[in-house]
């Protein structure tokens, strides 16, 4: 990042255009030491009620502008040259099958989804009598295809009952 600088283009890392971007952190280094913080996504209307955006300091805050070009704005300004860096995951769309030499730029667990995407597209003008129970086998397919992107981190909620008292 440099200082004072408070928009940036997001750029994917292929030639396919960014849709949104899933989740930020900075890293900060000092000497050879880093520390990662993760940042907080404003909307559009939090970040143009902010009232003091040239204030610097280490940046906290990020508000994403889905145009054609899509920028990032972060807030504070940084503070700093050459210690920020901004690290994004970024949701891209895939790359088309334009020639029968490429292959699809999607995981292979999405196949049969896409497969029964386009029966079930191409039957609302071939075949009507056969669109319901396409879309049925298109929707079935792409959840179990989501279903295999599910986190799995453990989450554990444990209630505090100290000061619970027994009669």
């Amino acid at each position: 990042m440099v200082k004072d600088t408070t928009s940036y283009n997001v750029d994917s890392t292929n030639s396919t255009a960014p849709i949104d971007v899933l989740d930020v952190f900075i890293r900060e280094t000092v000497g050879s030491e880093s520390t990662d913080l993760p940042m907080t996504r404003l909307s559009r209307a939090e970040y143009s009620h902010i009232v003091t955006k040239s204030t610097t300091g280490k940046p906290n805050q990020f508000f994403i502008n889905k145009q054609l070009s899509p920028t990032i704005t972060v807030w504070p300004a940084p503070d700093k040259s050459s210690t920020y860096t901004v690290y994004m995951n970024v949701l891209t769309r895939m790359d088309d099958a334009d020639t029968a030499t490429n292959t699809l730029d999607m995981p292979f667990r999405f196949y049969p989804c896409l497969a029964a995407g386009l029966a079930y597209y191409i039957s609302l003008k071939r075949a009507p009598e056969r669109t319901a129970m396409l879309k049925g086998l298109y929707e079935e397919e792409f959840t179990r295809a989501l279903s295999t992107d599910e986190d799995r981190a453990s989450f554990r909620i444990s209630p505090d009952i100290r000061s619970y008292n027994n009669a």
